[in-house]
């Protein structure tokens, strides 16, 4: 299942409830609206017809008898409603005429039943109402296009204040998720500030029981401040068990080293050549597990020393110091090395911290790259490459390398110890270190000495 964001995921989750929301309400509105709008001009029909019903009504029968004739009335040019009024007569010459007929009226109004009624002409839609009092039919219409409009600026006037409002509220809701989500935020941020630092991550999570933080996290915290304890003694007891059994073991394995040493002496003074093959490999067997208890307390101190002596340290002069300390194990070194010193420069940096980390990534390239190509160092803005052309490492093999006792194969000498340790005396100069893959093939190992730089970019 891929991560996602719970604040953006809540704001989207609110705001398509709320848009949900403000649909229906306003289809409700519409729908509504409509209803009433028609019921009202519905109304508007018919007290036109009472009206026109009413004034013609005031005439005598006999004087709108004699006085009947087709008249086409523009009291209404611009059409908004029709109108058209018949006197009825048991004079044949006057029966079913039309006393009065509104400019644009549609044929066939007196034919329409009493009442309210829709109606088709000649693609256009008509409401009308007809009313029969005494000897008068008034007949009253309007095109339904008219309500349309009517209902569409009605709808419009109401639409764009509804919808300045979703955006408002929306604009709110985001407001409202970031601001509460804000502790959880500072939180997440604080806690990459100090990853891989757990007693600072004990220290931080501690102190969130006294801050801005929502119930429902608290109980997270707490289970996870328990949990972070726990892990946190754990590592403390094995770093300390390895410190203790490596600095009890120095003695008595010098001890064994003395007298394996003694007994290679008097070995090849008896000539006893098969007893000098032995001890020689058990005093190399020796050597190797000195160098694997001696690493043990390196890196237990240092992983109990957060701080080092930081001060102006010229590349140059270091790195030289690192090769000669190198040239007892690799008589040839000068020859296996290319160098460029003139790019090599000054930097703030512990001494002794880089000394070693810088020592034992050399080891580990001239223990791998098994190439007769030379292992190239130089440096570049901000940053230091060791690079060699061996066989290199894929991805999963990358994020392995700097695991404890990690090795590639059980045949390769070494245990898996020099590279962690370079990379948490690095970390504690606020240095990172880097793998990449070099071209056609190899390794390259980058210090980055600003790493915050590329976080800027």
């Amino acid at each position: 299942m891929k991560n996602y964001s719970l604040k953006w995921r809540l704001v989207l989750s609110i705001t398509c409830a709320f848009i949900l929301v403000w649909v229906v309400a306003f289809a409700w509105l519409y729908l509504n609206l409509e209803k009433k709008m028609t019921e009202t001009l519905d109304e508007r029909l018919s007290a036109s017809a009472h009206m026109v019903a009413r004034l013609l009504g005031q005439i005598p029968a006999e004087q709108l008898a004699r006085t009947a004739k087709p008249v086409v009335s523009e009291i209404n040019p611009q059409n908004l409603i029709a109108c058209e009024v018949i006197y009825f007569s048991s004079d044949v010459i006057v029966n079913h005429q039309v006393v009065a007929r509104t400019k644009g009226a549609p044929n066939g109004l007196a034919e329409r039943p009493a009442g309210f009624s829709t109606w088709h002409q000649n693609g256009v839609e008509w409401r009308s109402y007809v009313l029969k009092k005494d000897q008068l039919q008034v007949v009253v219409a309007e095109k339904i296009t008219l309500r349309n409009s009517l209902l569409s600026e009605i709808l419009k006037s109401i639409l764009y204040p509804l919808v300045l409002t979703l955006i408002l509220c929306i604009v709110l809701i985001l407001w409202i998720v970031k601001a509460e989500f804000k502790p959880i935020e500072m939180m997440s941020k604080s806690l990459n500030q100090h990853r891989q630092r757990p007693n600072h991550e004990l220290n931080f999570l501690s102190s969130l029981k006294k801050q801005n933080v929502p119930n429902e996290i608290q109980t997270f915290i707490e289970n996870i401040i328990e949990l972070v304890t726990r892990l946190n003694e754990s590592l403390e007891n094995e770093k300390n068990f390895s410190a203790y059994a490596a600095h009890e073991l120095r003695s008595p394995l010098t001890a064994i080293k003395t007298n394996v040493q003694l007994s290679k002496m008097l070995a090849e003074q008896q000539q006893l050549s098969s007893f000098v093959d032995i001890l020689a490999d058990a005093e190399s067997s020796i050597l190797r597990y000195q160098n694997l208890l001696e690493n043990l307390l390196i890196l237990s101190q240092t992983e109990h020393q957060h701080s080092h002596q930081i001060e102006r340290v010229d590349l140059k002069l270091l790195l030289k110091d690192v090769v000669e300390q190198l040239q007892d194990s690799h008589p040839d070194i000068h020859n296996e090395l290319a160098v460029d010193w003139k790019s090599l420069t000054a930097l703030q940096l512990s001494y002794s911290a880089m000394s070693i980390s810088l020592k034992n990534i050399i080891e580990n390239a001239f223990r791998h790259a098994q190439s007769s190509q030379k292992i190239q160092i130089f440096q570049k803005q901000n940053c230091l490459f060791i690079r060699d052309f061996g066989v290199g490492l894929n991805q999963q093999e990358v994020e392995l390398v700097t695991k404890r006792f990690w090795r590639k194969n059980a045949l390769q000498h070494g245990y898996g110890l020099g590279l962690a340790l370079s990379q948490i005396l690095l970390e504690q100069q606020g240095f990172l270190l880097k793998f990449e893959h070099s071209q056609p093939h190899g390794l390259t190992v980058v210090i980055d000495f600003n790493p915050k730089s590329e976080d800027v970019n």
